[in-house]
């Protein structure tokens, strides 16, 4: 058996500059389900490509941390998970190995057979630093018995009759005095926010590096964001003692929810009898979802390329990726994948599927910093009553700091 084990101490404690014999490949901590999907396209990776040797090494806590550190000192993995979201720059600090020569000597890759929006997400410069090895998308979840209570048959198609039906959805049931029912659950989150706001047309960043977030599209979709909140329509996981939107709407006070597959499994552990359906999102002025996606990279300092490629090909290829994404745990990037595991024929995961025409990527060329200004103007907003507009403007100002050159 090849595939092994390490602590994380001997990937950090490895000698700088001496030649590792084989392939390391790392991935965050994964969940227990996760980890097993994982185990089970390695071992099929295995019966593929007994030839690669390799030492799978994930990596528990501080994920992003530790791959800078260990970029910079020298003791980066050879293959290595990688967020969309910061790829930008770690493609524009070239500490990443071009792709474009391995793609075309790999006859089998497909390259044509990945969504453009998900082949796109990992270009710089015109070449390819890495490839997605699934994705997530925003999607509505509602709550078929609490829709049917309040007589209505259809989820909201567009904004107006997203607050129109959270106004219907909203109640006190116990007659206490107190909702404990709400039409919609969300969080003081700027990417909760993001659909709205690209929806409006507007935008977190340009492709040109013009901050957005401080414009009349992005306010005005903040504004209609938060006003299903501050209406009383609207509630936050901390209102209702809950940890994440996931447990608010698993436990059924409330009717609506915006969230990705991951909340999917979920339901299936926590509240198996809450019968649910899944859409599109409600459409402003165009339609418009977030997309979450990962990649494969593999490191300039790498001694192993050609078999962290081989690795990667497959992996991020249609045999890794039907493997993978077959539970539904994660979707496909690869149209002929979704097509093989019935993805457009299942009434849920077609609503994933569908949303990629559209989807636009959570994808920010700003250093990583960004996140937390913004979570910041997000919760001053929403704890502190902080002014919208104001807050947004200062904040773009800030994200001007964070721009990677």
């Amino acid at each position: 058996m090849k595939l092994k084990y390490f602590l994380l101490s001997v990937v950090v404690l490895s000698g700088c500059g001496q030649k590792e014999e084989i392939l390391r490949y790392s991935t965050w901590q994964s969940s227990p389900t996760e980890e097993r999907i994982l185990r089970q396209t390695l071992t099929n990776f295995d019966q593929a490509h007994p030839e690669v040797e390799y030492a799978f090494q994930p990596i528990p806590g501080n994920y992003p941390e530790k791959i800078q550190l260990m970029l910079g000192t020298g003791k980066a993995p050879d293959l290595f998970w990688l967020k969309g979201d910061t790829a930008p720059a770690y493609m524009s600090f070239d500490v990443l190995e071009p792709l474009d020569t391995y793609v075309d000597g790999d006859s089998e890759f497909a390259l044509n057979d990945i969504f453009p929006v998900f082949k796109e997400a990992f270009q710089h410069k015109g070449k390819y630093y890495g490839f997605a090895k699934d994705f997530n998308a925003y999607v509505l979840f509602y709550n078929k018995k609490l829709f049917a209570e309040a007589g209505l048959s259809d989820p909201p198609k567009d904004w107006k009759e997203l607050y129109e039906y959270c106004k219907i959805l909203t109640k006190d049931t116990d007659s206490d005095g107190k909702k404990d029912q709400f039409g919609f659950v969300t969080e003081p989150s700027i990417d909760m926010v993001l659909p709205f706001a690209f929806q409006n047309g507007g935008e977190l960043i340009s492709d040109t590096g013009k901050i957005g977030v401080g414009e009349p599209e992005f306010i005005e979709a903040l504004q209609f964001f938060m006003s299903l909140y501050t209406d009383g329509v609207a509630t936050i996981p901390a209102d209702q003692g809950a940890g994440w939107i996931g447990d608010v709407f698993a436990r059924e006070q409330c009717a609506m929810a915006i969230s990705g597959a991951w909340l999917i499994p979920y339901l299936q552990d926590n509240a198996p009898k809450v019968e649910y359906g899944v859409v599109e999102l409600p459409v402003g002025k165009q339609k418009a979802t977030l997309a979450f996606t990962n990649a494969f990279v593999i490191p300039k300092q790498s001694q192993h390329k050609d078999d962290a490629w081989t690795m990667m090909s497959y992996l991020a290829g249609k045999k890794g990726m039907e493997i993978w994404t077959k539970s539904g745990l994660a979707l496909p990037t690869r149209k002929s994948v979704a097509e093989k595991n019935g993805f457009y024929q299942d009434s849920i995961f077609k609503v994933f599927m569908n949303s990629v025409e559209y989807a636009k990527l959570y994808k920010v060329n700003l250093k990583e910093r960004w996140y937390d200004e913004s979570q910041a103007a997000m919760q001053g907003i929403f704890y502190k009553k902080k002014d919208i507009k104001t807050s947004m403007e200062q904040l773009a100002e800030t994200l001007e700091r964070y721009k990677i050159e």
